[in-house]
């Protein structure tokens, strides 16, 4: 008597297993980890769909649901009450299939899949008669497998949701980079001329992405595609989509789509051949032998019609990954017609994959964010339709947060956060690490990796002192060996680590290809993943120091912009807000407070605030005359309307010299072309550089008027056409309302004849009251009578107000 190796679980042991998983109080992911299962099995039995035998025995035998020797032999002719009757392949044979006490078996051991290994040649093209059975055959594979598959890909499993959601409901298109950033040869100092290197900040580093396609129109282009992608970066979302799109024939259609996760189909140490895991994976979809005819299964592989898509290689073990990527590259070249596109987070394997064509996976963009998130709203809390909104002006008004936010993985636990809460707590960054460090491997059930050096407590511990150390010495970014020297210095100076034997090239591939926390910009260019976790990770670190050295520590950088991100996460995390804030109060009014034309020059600004009459609270005003920078711009505006209205004085003293009295049409002409040019100095600035930044935060409804400006204006660098016609149709309507916006009419803050220095000094001013506006917002511990007294009197000379009792 022969055993199946292939069985689904009965209606009556379906229904034991989940009384005893209600009575023990287990989820399919403790019963998963407790016998070293993928959770995928365990919930493909417990979802009455088909497993393989291992799977079986050790589900039942851990339930205690009594497995009797094999009483019955029967033919099983339909799997899910699939109607057959038209669907028959060529040369069905009904071979006997095993079936053990109330379990349906698909195929017994007598019956393995023969494929003949013969090699291409130039002459394998079939009759067309033959091709036509083919195309037959592959449509009636294809129908049978459709529902088994679509089951299984259309789902996803959240972190901190019970249950699972549609992939359909939530997918968002995805771009790739032909281009890989790391093997892009770079020169900072040409890429950013002008820029010191400690100036690198999120905006500089989005500009060395090399351009992106449209992830679909990479699958059509390339045959045989490594696929590559950071952890939470969304490989195994694409290829499920991929499997979906391609058996409901929204992409190439005329290719049957096979989704192969390595690690349910690989049994190790015997890897075995890819061959059988193909015809494992078709197994699981459901199809039973009637419809496995090696002939058939034999021309699709040899003219090419599977498309295979090979995930989970990460998930391996890592003394594996090379043989079993071989495997590939060895069956891709046997069988080269076929599509192939292999998922893994390190791009080294294609040195093993010497044919394929690597594809990065691309970060969000903007659009794309709130496209998904707009998904996952009406999906997940389809009655409370002001969810997105809100969600949508947090990120518009979070930079870092936004930032965050371009990484799938870390987008979904946001939006997932936010269906709870509408703010932020203080610890949500860390959860974020924790994510990264511990958090997705648990979920995936994935055994720790061997021989560590560090605890995830040490690694946090590592980061953080590197974060912390490169932001004084250069910046965020590691260039040549700087991150080394940094990696080796903080190891050398910590009492925690120095002691340890740390190998520093394992270290540095843990938390580039593991943990996904160190990217390559360029070629020998490196950064943490996010700006915002670089930030988070140094403000961890000043936090856990005492209170007064942490004080010491960030008032000593506080006009240091690049140490902005840090002393705002700090301040937020930090119980002992009120004496922070109160210390960088006085420390900025300490900047001005010795100039006397500058303080004349806050009095004054002072009084305008009060004599305007406007909708904005008598702060805002005061912080729109210390936008410097949009001054001078504004002074040019008129300096160039000057010049202007001088020509044209002399041009109608010209035309009326010869005679041309009836200049009317004309004038008006030459009045709305005046009106553009002047105006489009305003508008190109306001497009290039951030505007009234302490202004907006001040004041959200001004912030949400320059967002939805700055959402109406086209973008010049792409398409100078477009905006041409844009500006000429609409340009001057858009120009009245930024200019009402930001109060145009004010009297100028030209007249006061500043020198260079003192320009300087209200540049830097300005910069620190918005720093510690931001700070007093996301401060956790801050009392209300410190941030009513701190608001109150932003950017008063010291004659007008009482000073803080410090």
């Amino acid at each position: 008597m022969v055993a199946a190796l292939m069985l689904r679980a009965s209606s009556d042991i379906l229904s034991k297993a989940q009384e005893e998983l209600t009575l023990r109080g287990y989820t399919p992911l403790q019963l998963a980890s407790e016998l070293s299962l993928a959770v995928q099995l365990v919930e493909n039995f417990l979802n009455g769909e088909i497993v393989d035998r291992n799977t079986y025995d050790l589900v039942c035998g851990k339930l205690n649901i009594s497995i009797n020797p094999v009483q019955d032999l029967s033919i099983e002719k339909s799997i899910e009450n699939i109607e057959t009757s038209n669907l028959q392949p060529p040369n069905a044979s009904t071979n006997s299939i095993v079936t053990v006490n109330n379990a349906v078996p698909i195929a017994n051991s007598n019956n393995n899949l023969t494929i003949e290994k013969t090699s291409q040649s130039s002459s394998d093209s079939l009759p067309k008669s033959v091709e036509f059975g083919l195309d037959k055959s592959l449509q009636t594979i294809r129908k049978n497998i459709s529902s088994a598959l679509v089951r299984q890909c259309d789902r996803l499993r959240i972190i901190d949701l019970n249950t699972p959601l549609c992939l359909h409901n939530l997918y968002t298109e995805t771009n790739v980079f032909a281009t890989l950033p790391s093997s892009q040869h770079l020169d900072l100092n040409e890429a950013f001329a002008n820029v010191s290197p400690e100036q690198y900040d999120r905006f500089y580093l989005d500009k060395l992405h090399p351009p992106t396609i449209p992830a679909n129109q990479a699958l059509e282009e390339s045959k045989q595609i490594l696929l590559v992608g950071g952890l939470g970066s969304g490989k195994t979302t694409l290829l499920k989509y991929w499997s979906m799109a391609c058996i409901t024939g929204n992409i190439l259609p005329k290719y049957l789509p096979l989704l192969l996760p390595l690690r349910s189909l690989v049994s190790l140490p015997d890897i075995g051949d890819p061959l059988l895991w193909l015809k494992q994976q078709l197994i699981n979809y459901g199809l039973s032998d009637e419809f496995l005819d090696p002939k058939v299964l034999d021309q699709l592989v040899n003219q090419g019609r599977l498309l295979l898509l090979w995930d989970e290689l990460d998930d391996l073990p890592e003394i594996h990954r090379a043989e079993i990527a071989q495997k590939i590259l060895r069956f891709s070249d046997r069988y080269p017609k076929n599509r192939f596109v292999v998922a893994t987070r390190n791009p080294i394997y294609g040195h093993i994959l010497e044919s394929f064509s690597t594809v990065e996976i691309a970060p969000f963009e903007e659009s794309q964010i709130s496209t998904f998130a707009s998904k996952w709203f009406q999906t997940t809390c389809s009655d409370k339709p002001k969810k997105n909104e809100k969600f949508q002006q947090l990120l518009a008004t979070n930079k870092p947060l936004a930032e965050i936010a371009s990484n799938p993985l870390l987008l979904t636990h946001l939006c997932t956060v936010f269906n709870s809460y509408e703010y932020l707590k203080p610890n949500f960054y860390q959860e974020i690490l924790n994510l990264l460090l511990t958090k997705w491997e648990q979920t995936k059930c994935l055994s720790s990796f061997p021989n560590q050096a560090l605890s995830t407590s040490q690694k946090l511990d590592l980061l953080s002192y590197v974060a912390i150390v490169s932001l004084d010495r250069h910046g965020y970014v590691w260039q040549n060996n700087q991150l080394e020297d940094d990696f080796q210095d903080c190891i050398a100076a910590s009492h925690n680590l120095s002691k340890l034997a740390i190998n520093y090239d394992q270290i540095f591939q843990i938390f580039k290809w593991q943990h996904s926390l160190l990217i390559e910009c360029a070629k020998g260019i490196y950064a943490l993943t996010h700006t915002t976790l670089h930030d988070y990770l140094a403000a961890y670190r000043i936090a856990n120091s005492t209170p007064s050295a942490a004080q010491k520590y960030l008032l000593e950088r506080i006009y240091l912009k690049r140490w902005h991100g840090v002393i705002v996460m700090t301040v937020s995390i930090s119980q002992q807000a009120d004496y922070m804030l109160k210390m960088m109060k006085r420390k900025i009014d300490e900047l001005v407070s010795q100039d006397p034309q500058l303080q004349s020059f806050l009095t004054w600004v002072n009084q305008q605030s009060i004599q305007i009459q406007t909708p904005y609270k008598a702060v805002t005003i005061r912080a729109l005359y210390l936008d410097i920078d949009l001054e001078n711009t504004r002074s040019l505006d008129r300096a160039r309307a000057l010049d202007i209205a001088h020509s044209r004085s002399l041009e109608r003293a010209r035309s009326k010299a010869l005679g041309n009295e009836n200049t009317m049409e004309t004038e008006v002409d030459i009045d709305y072309t005046i009106n553009l040019a002047l105006n489009l100095d305003l508008a190109l600035y306001f497009a290039n550089h951030p505007i009234l930044e302490l202004a907006c935060i001040l004041e959200p409804d001004l912030q949400r008027g320059l967002q939805f400006l700055r959402q109406k204006f086209p973008d010049p660098s792409k398409n100078r056409e477009t905006f041409a016609k844009w500006w000429q149709a609409k340009g001057l309507d858009w120009s009245k309302k930024l200019r009402n916006l930001i109060v145009q009419h004010r009297k100028s803050s030209q007249e006061w004849q500043f020198s260079d220095n003192q320009l300087n000094v209200l540049r830097i001013y300005h910069d620190a009251n918005k720093l510690l506006i931001e700070c007093l917002n996301n401060a956790e511990y801050v009392s209300p009578l410190v941030k009513s007294q701190i608001e109150s009197t932003l950017l008063l000379p010291q004659g007008e107000y009482s000073i803080l009792q410090y």
